[in-house]
């Protein structure tokens, strides 16, 4: 059948992906709002990590089947893609302007994250022990963003958390959680399953797919979050979404895959990828500390992205 083909197997699993994490996220929002969760508490933990659902379960599904190199080829991909090709689109549609601080310290972060994926690189590999110490460092930095946001009573984050918000409550907001993450689990499946058989057609290897088609395809909530916010002037929500989707990535996705297998990382990863990851935040850093970004660079970007696709499959 024709939409058992590897493209439409990706394809049909990104559309399923796209429509079934705005769903999940609805759905979860909604229900904890219900429940009288402080707003805050959830956007700090289910709007900002609630855009990195498409790459969790495309990794633990690829980590289930022993598929360690979509694992580390998403994360990197996609930690690749949130800032050449997200912060690219947003400069080129709307030059904007950040000013927020706290995107600094954020920014930090992100570098000491994608510092810490570099040391594991390394060693070569992220045990189960090692998997558990990424998801503690991730809980330690979400207890401090909540306790740091509360103390300054940052009205953004419970503005955006509320903005999910639907009418019907728990009886609808539960169900759609569960459709929703439903969804999701299929659709990363099918990228997952048409990802792995597009390589063995075109004679690339699976990372690179990862590298490049899945990891846009679970950039994708990223991409429309941000350039929505930054059409409508908000450009630093939109620059917080990249930052914390990179930090999520590396400290929840590897993490949490860590506890199903053991990531391997691939040697080829280790001498092109990784490094053009690292170069990467640090020139998304440079671009935050500057307080701007105009369509020129935007462009720039995304001729940067393409070169770096180009390569790949060169």
């Amino acid at each position: 059948m024709f939409i058992e083909t590897p493209l439409m197997l990706i394809l049909v699993g990104f559309i399923i992906l796209g429509v079934s994490s705005e769903a999940f996220i609805r759905g979860a929002v909604t229900t904890v709002h219900t429940l009288r969760v402080p707003p805050i508490l959830v956007g700090l933990t289910i709007i900002s990590v609630g855009t990195s659902a498409p790459e969790l379960t495309v990794s633990l599904s690829a980590a289930l089947e022993g598929e360690v190199a979509i694992v580390i080829g998403n994360v990197i991909g996609s930690n690749i893609a949130n800032v050449l090709l997200i912060m690219g689109v947003m400069a080129t549609l709307r030059p904007f302007v950040v000013g927020d601080i706290h995107l600094r310290r954020d920014g930090g972060v992100m570098l000491a994250a994608s510092l810490v994926l570099l040391g594991l690189a390394f060693y070569g590999m992220i045990s189960f022990t090692i998997g558990v110490m990424l998801l503690i460092a991730l809980v330690g930095y979400v207890v401090y963003l909540y306790y740091d946001s509360r103390r300054k009573a940052d009205a953004s984050i419970t503005a955006n958390a509320e903005d999910g918000i639907m009418r019907g409550g728990l009886w609808l907001g539960f169900p759609m959680l569960i459709i929703g993450l439903a969804g999701i689990i299929w659709g990363a499946d099918l990228m997952v399953s048409g990802g792995v058989q597009f390589a063995e057609q075109i004679g690339v290897s699976s990372g690179v797919i990862a590298l490049s088609l899945v990891a846009i395809g679970t950039s994708l909530p990223e991409l429309a979050v941000s350039v929505t916010a930054c059409l409508r002037g908000q450009a630093g929500l939109a620059i917080g979404n990249i930052i914390g989707s990179n930090i999520a990535n590396i400290l929840l996705i590897l993490g949490a895959s860590a506890l199903v297998t053991p990531l391997v990382i691939p040697p080829e990863m280790f001498a092109r990828d990784i490094w053009v990851m690292l170069a990467v935040a640090v020139l998304g850093i440079y671009m935050i500390g500057r307080g701007s970004m105009n369509r020129g660079t935007g462009i720039c970007f995304l001729i940067f992205y393409s070169v770096y696709i180009a390569i790949l499959f060169g």
